[in-house]
């Protein structure tokens, strides 16, 4: 399990992934058709409880996170914790040495998303960029005030239904090579 702190060069931006939602749909019967396959999970959930289910996982975004990781230090910061590191990232060809930032649960409460206050706590003020699907109403303004304070941050919300596509790659790509 890899919760170090970031590296101490504060200008290397990170890039937090999700993963319910970002690499697994929420919508199996279009997961296919979008290049998405199948993968039995037989292990805790967030809560500890023990689970059985499918993960629909792309293929493709395995080398696609590698080009995000060569601009910036890719980060877990999903409900899954660890796991992502030691179950996920396995499956798409990705190292299991990538950190996460350990989040209780996701959600929205009072507006914000849960698993953003640890984020930025993490990152301290590194740019950051974030790929998920769920954001409240005042996380933009947050991330504005941290770009305004010097740490430039970008929320970029991914459609739960479809995942990650390659635009939301190209994306945070162009965001980077602009900082």
């Amino acid at each position: 399990m890899t919760t170090t702190r970031p590296p101490a060069h504060p200008a290397s931006p990170v890039v937090a992934i999700d993963v319910d939602g970002v690499l697994n749909p929420a919508n199996p019967g279009r997961a296919e058709t979008l290049g998405y396959r199948p993968h039995r999970y037989n292990g805790p959930a967030p809560d500890g409880r023990h689970v059985t289910g499918t993960v629909w996982l792309n293929p493709d975004h395995g080398p696609w996170l590698r080009e995000l990781a060569e601009h910036a230090q890719p980060v877990w910061c999903t409900s899954w914790n660890h796991l992502a590191a030691a179950w996920i990232a396995p499956r798409l060809g990705l190292p299991t040495t990538w950190p996460h930032v350990p989040v209780h649960a996701g959600g929205i409460r009072f507006g914000h998303q849960n698993k953003l206050s640890p984020l930025y706590a993490w990152v301290a003020r590194r740019p950051l960029a974030v790929l998920d699907d769920e954001f409240g109403g005042k996380d933009p303004t947050t991330a504005d005030q941290r770009t305004a304070d010097g740490a430039p941050t970008l929320l970029h919300p991914v459609d739960p239904h479809d995942g990650l596509r390659r635009a939301d790659i190209d994306t945070v790509l162009t965001w980077l090579r602009r900082l």
